[in-house]
């Protein structure tokens, strides 16, 4: 049931959106690529939410997507860098995250011996 209410809001906001893109002169070809690609944004983290650990915490898991979605948007919208390099900077902190929590592991296992 969730599904189907989750379908009849966003029918109903893409039908707003278009008729007020009308007004606002916007394209229709640039309006229909807008939809796709947020479309498509939406079933990446519809993925991503499906794939994630039960046992996290569901704020924890929401806030995660929500600062790179927001980052990402943010970097897109003023052009700036690349998406080449938006998937460099993930992989870099994403790397330097599992050496800081491999040394941490180390480190507490060390101790504890």
């Amino acid at each position: 049931m969730k599904k189907n209410w989750l379908t009849i809001i966003g029918i109903l906001f893409i039908v707003v959106g278009t008729v007020i893109t009308y007004f606002a002169k916007w394209a229709l070809a640039d309006v229909s690529g807008f939809a796709v690609t947020m479309f498509g944004a939406g079933l990446a983290t519809a993925n991503l939410w499906n794939k994630r650990d039960k046992t996290i915490k569901t704020w924890l898991s929401v806030l995660s997507l929500v600062l790179v979605g927001v980052g990402a948007f943010i970097s897109g919208f003023g052009g700036i860098i690349a998406e080449s390099l938006v998937t460099t900077i993930i992989s870099s902190v994403f790397g330097f995250v599992v050496i800081i929590g491999g040394l941490i592991v180390s480190t507490i296992a060390n101790k504890s011996n």
